[in-house]
């Protein structure tokens, strides 16, 4: 069993006191985490899990540094005070005395980056490094590792930043859509629009979209795109529900139902003169997306101009994680894609209870990728191959506190969501994560 939160503070606090020191924050309770090392590849179906467990006696004593470069001062303080706790957690858990963990203030700039960076390489010799937190850090930090061939494991979700030896952990947009439109398309949906924010982002998301609806077997018969402003939102919902159009058909149905002169075609255009419109918008699913207080807005919308939700789905992306949407009745019974909440709530009650406060979403990635790094050296027996490519971009993955997930040769990450239905009593999964990952992944 893993050591106590309490004996692995007691191994640690000295060196915290001067990790701390040499990043120039301000001294912190608890140290600085250690986590594990890579292994050569063996034939196994299932993704490794990688719980932290105290290393074996025994093991090549080796020495690791694992630098952890995250803002620690300035706007982006509190995630990444955040992440560090949930770092420290995973390095308490695995107690490996061969791995001392550094962690190093980017202030939230690319010079931050890189000044961390360069004391991770150069003052402590790192073996690996975990973060930055923001893309254009993760670039920053990332170009100088290379130049040591020493790998990066960043928290951004931003896919350009992701190379061969620089891999990125943060939740992919691309990876959600594909997740719920392969899922809605399974549940008989066969024409989806698509509400897509303009930028970065959206551009992303527009590509997984199109990828995605033509690998279902499907069609994609509408796209709007708006601008993140709740005033600008009412005429591209407008447009993609085709409302203008339906209304005037609604009107001349009923001018031409009246000018037969009979009465049963008269209560006829009586019964259609009662709606706004006349028939349904021309897609059965409308992906969206959006969250926070853009989502509240958008969603009421659709049933402003005349759709109904009750035959056409809604959906999201891991932004509908939040429990404020809940609240919302246009959005009740819509389906998103994200990691199962179940697996990760033992990890946020911890993480509360110990630290008195909520952790940010993103704390289990720090969480996971400490463990991933105590999980490899730990099965590492000869320990000189920690953090290989080849250990890290594992096949067959890894079983983490969100799922199992796996690192790719092109630095991006792949992972096994759920596909959850926002309920009446709360977020529910209507389709598990899987356990294992069916497709290959090359080399």
């Amino acid at each position: 069993m893993a050591r106590s939160f309490q004996s692995g503070m007691r191994f640690a606090a000295l060196a915290a006191v001067f990790l701390l020191a040499a990043c120039g924050g301000g001294e912190r309770k608890e140290p600085a985490p250690a986590v594990s090392e890579p292994r050569a590849p063996v034939t196994r179906t299932e993704p490794k899990k990688i719980e932290p467990t105290p290393a074996p006696a025994g093991q090549a004593q080796v020495s690791v540094t694992v630098a952890l470069l995250l803002p620690l001062t300035g706007a982006e303080a509190d995630v990444g005070n955040a992440l560090l706790d949930a770092a420290t957690m995973a390095f308490y858990d695995a107690y490996d005395p061969r791995i001392t963990l550094v962690p190093l203030d980017t202030k939230g700039t690319e010079e931050g980056a890189r000044a961390a960076a360069t004391l991770a390489l150069d003052t402590h010799r790192a073996s690996i490094i975990l973060g930055p937190l923001l893309s254009r850090n993760v670039a920053a930090a990332g170009e100088l590792a290379a130049q040591r061939r020493v790998p990066v494991i960043g928290f951004s979700n931003d896919r350009t930043v992701a190379a061969p030896g620089r891999y990125i952990l943060g939740f992919l947009p691309e990876t959600e859509v594909d997740r719920v439109i392969g899922y809605a398309a399974a549940q008989g949906r066969e024409r989806f629009a698509a509400m897509i924010p303009y930028g970065r982002y959206g551009e992303r998301v527009r590509t997984a979209f199109g990828d995605a609806v033509f690998d279902a077997g499907a069609r994609v018969t509408r796209l709007e795109s708006y601008e993140s402003d709740a005033a600008a939102l009412a005429d591209p919902v407008k447009r993609l529900t085709d409302y203008d159009a339906r209304r005037k058909a609604r009107q001349d149905e009923v001018s031409f139902l009246r000018s037969l002169r009979d009465e049963m075609t008269d209560e006829i255009a009586r019964q259609i003169d009662d709606r706004e419109v006349l028939g349904d918008p021309d897609f059965d699913a409308v992906l969206l997306p959006e969250g926070g207080a853009l989502l509240k807005t958008l969603a009421p919308l659709f049933a402003y101009y005349e759709t109904d939700l009750n035959r056409v789905k809604l959906l999201g992306t891991g932004l509908w994680f939040d429990p404020d949407l809940l609240k919302e009745p246009p959005l009740k019974h819509g389906w998103f894609a994200a990691p199962d909440p179940t697996k990760a709530d033992a990890f946020f009650r911890r993480y509360r209870a110990l630290h008195g406060h909520e952790a940010p979403r993103l704390a289990s990635l720090a969480y996971d990728a400490m463990a991933l790094v105590a999980s490899l050296m730990r099965d590492d027996a000869d320990g000189r191959n920690f953090f290989t490519a080849m250990a890290l971009t594992e096949p067959t993955g890894f079983a983490g506190v969100d799922g199992i997930f796996r690192l790719l040769p092109t630095g991006l990450n792949e992972r096994g969501l759920a596909v959850l239905e926002i309920g009446d009593r709360g977020f529910e999964v209507i389709d598990p994560s899987p356990a294992a990952f069916t497709a290959p992944v090359s080399r």
